[in-house]
């Protein structure tokens, strides 16, 4: 451990003044844990994870308060339910106003557990995590995204093995699992993938794809929220499909978060289904 400023040097010693212990040892190096160090940090690791739950809980009731309904999301949404579920979130509490927040790959659980968002539209495979609940939405097909032009943008459809050897993007933004079970690696023959660029979110991959041979693969509805005519967007039909899922707060007390969750229930389509069921409307409790 490095420290990176004097001021940050002088509120340690400070801090450890008001301890009466020595946390770090010094030299022209820099800074080292010293054994009770190593034995403080766990568990000031606990306190702060504490603090931001707590500091969580009153974010959103004072959201609460306001009928104000903070709602992450990714590419898509809920792709074609969620119009219906806004629309019946308001039947449900009328005067709610979502707020939409757009999240990274790596932040639709988090930013439940931090209270960033109150509930979150997100795609499995998700992180463990405890206080969540994750609440089926939809499921659609994955798809290969290629350039035009690119050997395989003239399928109909493709399986897995057409991707072997093919480059696909990486990113750093995600749990490595998550990366890896859309990129299917490894392939059901155990081929591992191959992978190149490094991107961020879905606009740097679309656009490492568009200007190169790399090979990405996606949700079916990635297409509608960014149709290019550069970019061909395939079938993979013989992979599992990806999943939206609404994740929130579990235990919760917050009644907005109920109506959210009664409309996905009331809503979302049956396994298998491939359109939504509409029941009639029923009030928050």
């Amino acid at each position: 451990m490095h420290v990176a400023t004097p001021s940050l040097s002088q509120q340690i010693r400070r801090f450890e003044q008001q301890l009466g212990c020595v946390l770090f040892e010094r030299d022209h190096r820099g800074a080292r844990l010293t054994a009770a160090g190593e034995e403080f940090l766990p568990l000031a690791r606990e306190l702060l994870a504490v603090q931001d739950r707590a500091l969580a809980v009153t974010r959103r009731h004072r959201r609460a308060r306001r009928a104000v309904l903070r709602v992450g999301f990714l590419t898509g949404v809920a792709g074609p339910l969620t119009r219906p579920i806004l629309d019946r979130l308001a039947e449900r509490a009328p005067g709610t106003s979502v707020e939409l927040v757009a999240l990274g790959w790596g932040d639709q659980v988090a930013a439940v557990v931090s209270g960033r968002v109150d509930a979150a539209f997100a795609r499995p495979p998700l992180p463990a995590a405890d206080g969540v609940l994750v609440e089926p939405v939809l499921a659609e097909p994955r798809v290969a995204v290629v350039r035009a032009g690119h050997p395989l943008a003239g399928r109909a459809s493709l399986r897995i093995a057409d991707l072997a050897g093919v480059v696909q993007p990486w990113t750093d933004a995600a749990p490595p699992e998550w990366v890896r079970w859309w990129s299917v690696d490894p392939g059901p023959d155990g081929s591992r993938a191959r992978f190149g660029p490094t991107v961020h979110g879905i606009e740097e991959m679309l656009e490492a794809v568009a200007v190169s041979d790399v090979v990405a693969i996606t949700a079916e509805s990635v297409r509608h929220v960014y149709p290019r005519a550069d970019l061909v967007f395939t079938p993979i039909v013989d992979v599992e499909p990806t999943a939206v899922a609404l994740v929130v707060p579990h235990p919760h007390r917050n009644p907005l978060v109920d109506c959210l969750l009664g409309a996905v229930r009331e809503l979302r389509a049956p396994p298998g289904a491939g359109t939504a069921i509409s029941p009639p409307p029923r009030p928050c409790a």
